[in-house]
């Protein structure tokens, strides 16, 4: 027994330790001798360590200390007989507790009192005994001692453990605040986690600096919950307000009276800062990792403002501030699942001279004047939207089908027009062309699309088929418009290959002097020979090509072919000036010239007896570009014919500028000459432009002898028509021509 001198320890270290009310440290005895736990609980009675005092209980087997400590957490430390029901019985319940229990945490102290049965080094080292000692020499003092080294190790274990699994919460927090990508979510995620990391309920408010008023609450919650998305300023309570704008100040968090300001350092021009209502003190080691868990929400929340940016910017346009094409579509996909929807997509009549003509800064301010009054005419709109350039969206509540009328939609849609719009002193008056569908006709199938996309698709057709056949007015979707469509797009990679597989033939309309009525020429007209379809006229693909960028190459392609035609002839000894038709996009592309070039040199050609025909419409915007490929043509030896002029972007200035050869005077006028005197008062207007520019004329679309007769009359000297001859392969206009240029026989 020990020296009873001996029962009053002393720890240097704990010396001036207050004792603290609470749990103390539990001390588990295992030993199957009832005087050892009797000993031993005399020799403890009355010690703490770090003010807290030690608990003591008992188990007298292996078996039922196993069972105590797998129900019993946290025991601080196990002073364990090694020999009890057999020789390994201690050995075996450490080898338990290590592995079956997987406690690391609890000390453990061997004692023995058969120094024979002392467990091997090995197990030590194994199974992290913290001490092992035989009985007869576990004094009062060097039991105390044993007791208190094992409670040192014990408190460090449990102060890492706590450590490193609250550097786990903060990391798994961390990454659940990170999957939240709207800057309202996430902010409402920092106060729940931060609440969690400190053990409270969830009190507290997130405000961001950087705005016009001032600080504003992004996130709140408790009993701060109604003033999310207002002005720190109305919050009312001067002293919260005070110590949110001291951190910002600061640029640092501080312990404030009934709460904790934590401060968001980011690297964005909007930093916050977080209040949060603590009623009891925060530990030391618990604010550390709130300071960890703070640079984290930092990164997070400039990634949020990111975040909410980029989604600005996704689903915004930023010329009118109204959704987007995709910011229409979300909102459609939203609405749509609980209510019945117009959907009218609208084009602005003829937009692209208005930006040719008054400028781009003029054409803006019309685009978002146009905007704002689409949305205050249409008050009850779901959603308007701006897709690009001059296309507008609404998304109206829509009655059932049959009470809806187009009559009325149509009407308010000129209505929202026809005041016009005053812009930087200018007046402008449009109208538009509209197509809209509604969500009745929408049958979602398992293509991937969404509601949207498919309301979004069937007014773009209805669209589509306004501006073929009805500018100014509002069509409506049919199913026969998605039939055509599908048609067209099955037609387009047919024509794709028919590209590749060189499907494209030429024939050639002549052209005759109407003075003599020999052939002077002949102009290229491009036909599709299909192996499914047959022949195909331009009408049944040009359109399709346009759309598709695919005039590009094929525009080369028949450069091509007419120069090779016209070679062949030329060995014929036939010398036939060919025009060949270039649309506006070929001509506007930046290497349009090097594309010309190309064919040039592949065939070991000159331009020479080649006239490039290029219609009006290529001149709108003034592009000094458009000027510069045309002289290029010119420069190489082409001639250059205006199509259909007239009929599109007539400007002296760009006639003066320009290198023409040919005015060609459209078909309509022609036709027109004889029924209506503007027609023909136009033609001689035509004949006298081409005079000033030094160019020939060329009638087109002369179908009778009464128009030949006319425009002999006024002095037109070449033309071409149904009245002479349609296009023919090249086979048939060589033996036209032939029988065409043969000199008249004699009497």
């Amino acid at each position: 027994m020990a020296n009873p001198a001996e029962a009053l320890i002393h720890i240097e270290d704990d010396r001036g330790t207050a004792r603290q009310s609470g749990p103390g440290w539990r001390i588990l005895v295992v030993d199957d001798d009832e005087q050892v736990h009797l000993a031993t609980r005399l020799a403890l009675e009355g010690m703490d360590f770090r003010g807290r005092p030690l608990t003591l209980d008992s188990c007298y087997t292996a078996w039922e200390a196993f069972e105590y400590l797998a129900g019993t957490p946290d025991i601080a430390v196990v002073l364990l007989d090694v020999v009890m029901e057999d020789e390994r019985a201690g050995l075996d319940l450490v080898r338990r507790i290590r592995e079956e229990l997987r406690n690391d945490q609890v000390r453990i102290v061997l004692r023995t009192g058969q120094p024979g049965y002392a467990p091997e080094l090995e197990v030590i080292r194994q199974y992290d005994i913290n001490d092992y000692k035989a009985k007869t020499e576990l004094t009062v003092t060097r039991l105390a001692s044993s007791i208190i080294t094992a409670l040192r190790s014990y408190e460090q274990i449990v102060a890492l453990d706590r450590h490193r699994r609250g550097l786990e919460q903060v990391i798994k927090a961390s990454a659940d605040l990170f999957s939240e990508r709207s800057l309202n979510e996430f902010s409402a995620g920092v106060l729940i986690q931060l609440a969690a990391q400190m053990g409270i309920e969830p009190e507290g408010l997130l405000c961001a600096q950087g705005t016009v008023d001032g600080p504003v609450i992004v996130a709140a919650a408790g009993r701060f919950a109604a003033h999310i998305r207002k002005p720190l300023a109305s919050l009312g309570n001067m002293e919260i307000e005070a110590a949110l704008l001291e951190a910002f100040s600061r640029r640092e968090g501080f312990k404030s009276r009934g709460g904790d300001i934590l401060y968001l350092q980011s690297g964005s021009a909007h930093p916050a800062a977080i209040y949060m209502s603590t009623p009891t003190p925060v530990d030391e080691q618990k604010r550390d990792l709130l300071r960890l868990f703070t640079i984290n929400v930092a990164l997070g929340f400039e990634t949020a403002t990111l975040f909410e940016h980029l989604r600005s910017v996704a689903f915004t346009d930023p010329l009118t501030a109204l959704p987007n094409r995709a910011g229409f579509i979300a909102a459609l996909d939203r609405a749509a699942a609980g209510q019945n929807l117009v959907v009218i997509l609208l084009d602005i009549d003829q937009f692209h001279f208005i930006n040719a003509r008054l400028g781009f800064q003029v054409a803006d301010a019309l685009l978002r004047a146009v905007g704002h009054r689409l949305v205050a005419n249409f008050p009850e709109a779901v959603t308007v939207s701006r897709f690009g350039g001059d296309r507008f969206a609404l998304a109206l509540p829509a009655p059932a089908q049959g009470d809806l009328s187009l009559a009325l939609l149509e009407s308010r849609l000129e209505v929202a027009f026809e005041t016009g719009f005053d812009i930087a002193g200018r007046h402008a008056s449009l109208s538009a062309t509209s197509g809209c569908t509604f969500t009745a006709t929408v049958d979602s199938g398992d293509d991937g699309r969404t509601t949207g996309d498919l309301l979004v698709q069937q007014a773009s057709l209805a669209l589509k088929d306004a501006k073929l056949r009805s500018r100014g007015r509002l069509i409506p979707f049919n199913p026969e418009l998605e039939r055509r469509n599908l048609a067209g797009l099955a037609l387009l990679a047919e024509f794709r290959a028919a590209l590749r597989n060189r499907e494209l033939v030429l024939h050639y309309q002549p052209k005759l002097d109407l003075m003599t009525g020999r052939p002077v020429g002949v102009e290229a007209l491009v036909r599709w020979q299909s192996p499914r379809h047959g022949l195909l006229m331009p009408a049944q693909f040009l359109d399709l090509a346009e759309a598709s960028g695919l005039v590009l190459p094929m525009g080369l392609q028949v450069l091509e072919m007419a120069i090779r035609q016209r070679r062949a002839w030329r060995a014929e000894g036939l010398d036939i000036p060919v025009a060949v038709n270039v649309c506006a996009l070929q001509v506007q592309q930046a290497d349009f010239l090097q594309g010309i070039d190309g064919v040039l040199m592949a065939q070991e050609a000159t331009a020479e007896g080649i006239e490039m025909e290029i219609t009006e419409s290529v001149f709108v915007g003034d592009d000094e570009r458009t000027f510069d490929h045309i002289q290029g043509l010119r420069d190489r030896g082409f001639g250059v014919a205006l199509d259909d002029f007239g009929t599109g972007y007539s400007s002296l200035s760009y006639l003066n500028r320009l290198p023409a050869t040919t005015v060609k005077v459209d078909r309509r006028f022609v036709q027109g000459m004889n029924q209506d005197a503007k027609s023909d008062m136009l033609v001689r207007a035509i004949i006298q432009v081409a005079a000033v520019i030094d160019a020939k004329v060329v009638a087109e679309g002369v179908e009778t002898e009464d128009q030949a007769e006319r425009l002999r009359a006024l002095g037109v000297p070449v033309a071409q028509g149904f009245l002479y001859s349609p296009g023919l392969p090249a086979e048939g206009l060589a033996t036209w021509w032939l029988k065409q240029d043969a000199p008249p026989a004699k009497d």
